[in-house]
């Protein structure tokens, strides 16, 4: 299979250097109901800047807003999805939009529609992730979606802003630049790690050993070199959207670059257990005053419906009794892995799991805490941070969709921020800043390892966080 990726040399984008700034007003006054709790949340957006911004697969804008509410609102979205299209448009009427895929679109196209010629301070965008997603068939950057991180490196190389963003799925950090499906590989192990430490890539059999870009994080690695050849410094990580302030744990990876060697950093938790911290925002805190007027939800078949009747709050599939657990399981009932999101229903007194783009689906449930329906669309905005009044566009489906593929508002806003520091941050010729790329990719992977062995005590501490600069 050929190597999708490509390399970009310094001479070929040397010629996009630019200059100048501009700004486009748009406002959003709050997060959702609670948020004032939150320094810098639910009140007015932060001092306004004078800087072009411009985001990629804009979707609902959950990211755009988290920006917005920091004082960098984004001045023109690509977003080739025809219904959060509609929402832009309704919400945002005065942005401009580019309704179109990004292959195939270059800097030229962008700057005459943005009628635009000057310094783009920041790209934002997270490429859609299925080809990472653990609940997806991983196939990595040869998978043409994974390429759509390749083609946003692209943008970036042809516009040089000044700073970007590009954030994903958290197993980004642990993909193969190349996949190999599990029954192709000797022992047959899900666990790529486990074949870089030899555990099966030794066996003996009729059985190719898994090459070099076949192996775990060979993908994020191919990535950060065309980065460096692009000329940009980064930061990177996996960070938990509930230590921002989210009432929701959702874990995303976020990579951070700068042109012109400012120095950028991980945003540092504002919630968790924490000496010094706030305390996690909760599914109470977001949703309890819905519980009677919920608005749009989708529902369960009466059968689904009985098997969670049996789970309290907080429970899952283990909580039904013995003789229900593998009849309401399946074929899962055999499968491996802890299968905790299996007829999960939420806990009030802590944050919500990931909200997805699916709030019926049993393997994937979100039911609510006190009554036994999935969780309604209002509902799922609040946690991920969008203000009641933000009107998604179509059917109970899309609105579901576009609010469960959104970035919590609340992690925008930090990640943002650490933007705004390292602008307003005085700048000498001799500045110089680097990052360990192998200690910042072992943190990411430890962060990502922690959460999915369910050990919230370990993934919290400190040192997943703090800067790791030569």
């Amino acid at each position: 299979m050929p190597n999708l990726t490509f390399s970009m040399r310094r001479a070929e984008i040397a010629k996009f250097g630019l200059t100048a700034l501009r700004y486009s007003d748009t406002r959003f006054r709050s997060f959702n109901r609670g948020d004032s709790e939150r320094e810098g949340a639910g009140q007015n957006m932060e001092k306004k800047q004078q800087h072009e911004v411009w985001s990629f697969f804009s979707g609902g804008m959950g990211l755009d807003l988290g920006f917005e509410t920091a004082g960098l609102p984004p001045t023109m979205a690509v977003e080739i999805d025809n219904k959060c299209c509609t929402t832009i448009r309704t919400q945002r009427p005065d942005l401009s939009l580019i309704e179109d895929s990004v292959c195939g679109m270059d800097a030229d196209v962008l700057r005459r529609t943005r009628n635009y010629s000057g310094d783009v301070f920041l790209m934002i965008g997270g490429p859609p992730c299925q080809s990472f997603s653990s609940g997806g068939k991983r196939a990595a950057l040869s998978d043409p979606r994974g390429n759509l991180i390749y083609e946003y490196m692209r943008l970036i190389g042809e516009v040089r802003p000044r700073f970007f963003l590009l954030e994903n799925v958290a197993n980004l950090v642990t993909a193969a630049l190349r996949h190999r499906k599990i029954e192709d590989r000797p022992g047959q192990h899900w666990n790529l790690k486990a074949y870089g430490e030899g555990k099966f890539n030794n066996i003996v059999s009729d059985v190719k050993p898994l090459e070099e870009d076949e192996q775990s994080g060979t993908a994020v690695r191919q990535i950060l070199k065309d980065f460096d050849l692009l000329g940009y410094k980064v930061v990177l990580g996996v960070v938990n959207a509930a230590d921002y302030g989210a009432p929701q744990n959702r874990l995303r990876f976020v990579l951070m670059g700068s042109r012109d060697n400012e120095q950028l950093s991980l945003p540092k938790p504002t919630h968790g257990f924490s000496t010094g911290l706030k305390p996690f925002r909760t599914v109470r805190n977001a949703i309890e005053d819905l519980v009677n007027n919920p608005g749009l939800h989708s529902e369960y078949t009466e059968q689904v419906a009985a098997y969670f009747r049996h789970i309290p709050e907080g429970g899952n599939w283990r909580n039904l009794p013995e003789h229900l657990k593998r009849e309401a399981m399946g074929a899962s009932y055999d499968a491996g892995g802890g299968k905790t999101g299996f007829y999960r229903r939420l806990a009030w007194d802590a944050p919500a799991p990931t909200i997805t783009g699916k709030a019926n689906r049993k393997a994937t449930a979100t039911c609510h805490p006190a009554v036994t329906r999935p969780l309604s669309v209002k509902e799922c905005a609040r946690l991920q941070g969008f203000p009641d009044n933000w009107q998604f566009s179509g059917s109970m489906a899309p609105q579901y969709l576009q609010i469960g593929n959104a970035v919590p508002v609340h992690l925008g806003f930090a990640v943002a921020r650490v933007f705004n520091r390292a602008a307003a941050k005085v700048q000498t010729s001799s500045s110089s800043w680097a990052f360990d790329t192998e200690k910042m990719l072992e943190n990411a992977v430890k962060r990502l390892r922690a959460s999915a062995c369910n050990k919230r005590s370990s993934a919290k501490s400190m040192p997943l966080f703090e800067e790791t600069a030569a």
